[in-house]
């Protein structure tokens, strides 16, 4: 691996530590419980961030197609704790592949990613950096809403 993207990967690794360690002790039931006054639950937040990662490394970085519906990653449906872990896995293995293939001038491609207001062209550079401050935001919600969850909310 590229020894500068090297970084970039192990602050990916480790906000998905983060995650996995926060949501350990939580049962199938606490993953689809809502709190009140918060819209969604631990397991559509885990759903959300690993289409993300999907999506801004697999898809804009790595060139693969996520088939990605990012309307569907927040639908209340019940989901398991074993099967979003099973699905960070695989998003952790594809960030592996796609940045350990990469080289520093990699990065400073252009691609075209998809944004509310329409396509965008915006370096492979610009698209890790998002995937890594996008996870990072939501390890800090799941932070919040598994102590609210472990002091029964």
């Amino acid at each position: 691996m590229d020894p500068f993207l090297a970084p970039h990967l192990r602050v990916l690794e480790d906000l998905r530590r983060q995650t996995a360690e926060m949501v350990a002790p939580l049962d199938d039931s606490q993953i689809n419980r809502t709190v009140p006054g918060l819209k969604n639950s631990v397991g559509i937040l885990l759903r959300h961030m690993a289409g993300s990662e999907r999506y801004w490394i697999g898809e804009v970085v790595g060139g693969r197609p996520a088939q990605r519906q990012r309307d569907a990653e927040f639908e209340h449906d019940r989901v398991r704790k074993g099967d979003l872990l099973g699905e960070f896995d695989r998003v952790a293995a594809l960030t592996r592949e796609v940045l350990g293939g990469l080289s520093r001038d990699d990065l400073l491609q252009e691609v075209t990613l998809q944004r509310s207001q329409g396509p965008v062209q915006e370096t492979r550079a610009y698209a890790v950096l998002h995937a890594m401050e996008h996870l990072a935001y939501h390890v800090g919600q799941l932070r919040f809403l598994t102590r609210l969850l472990e002091r029964g909310a």
